[in-house]
Parts: C-alpha cells; structure tokens; sequence
C-alpha cells in the first residue's frame, strides 16, 4: 500500500518546457570543442614522447641482438670435457 502511494506521486509530475534555442545553443558548443585545435606544446610533448619511446625500443633491440658473452675458463673446460653442466645423475 505505501509503494502505491509513493507511486501516485508520481504521476503529479507535470512536462516542463524546455528553453526556446536549447537544442541549437547545444549544438553549437559541440560544433566549438571539435574545431579546437590542440595546443602547440601538446603536440610538441606528444612528438617528443613518441620519439623518446621509439628510442627505448630501438635501444632494447640492439641489446638484445649483441653478441653472446663468451664462457669463462672453467665453462670451456666443462664443454672441453663433455661434462654435465647440471647437478642430474641421470639424462631423463
């Protein structure tokens, strides 16, 4: 019964009208941000980010295609011997 009640007042909510030239005034604001133009320093940070991250990139795969460090003294001799470098006593 309380729930019907508390719906009924609903029903007294009453159109209201909405401002002559809302539609257009609102259209217009949208029409303005997308003519803006991004700032000269956005587009000079955005250039230099992009460049500093190309950077990086180039720089890892540069590493990671150096050549591989030789084996010390110790590892030529385990590789001379044909030993196991592992601490298996069986080859499973």
């Amino acid at each position: 019964m309380e729930l019907n009640k508390k719906l009924d007042t609903l029903k007294q909510i009453k159109e209201v009208d909405a401002p002559p030239f809302l539609y257009t005034r609102i259209l217009q604001r949208i029409q303005n941000l997308q003519q803006l133009e991004a700032p000269v320093k956005w587009k000079w940070a955005f250039a230099l980010t992009a460049m500093m991250i190309l950077f990086v990139n180039i720089a890892i795969l540069v590493r990671s295609a150096a050549p591989v460090i030789k084996n010390t003294g110790v590892e030529n001799m385990v590789n001379a011997m044909d030993l196991s470098p592992s601490n298996d006593l069986y080859h499973e």
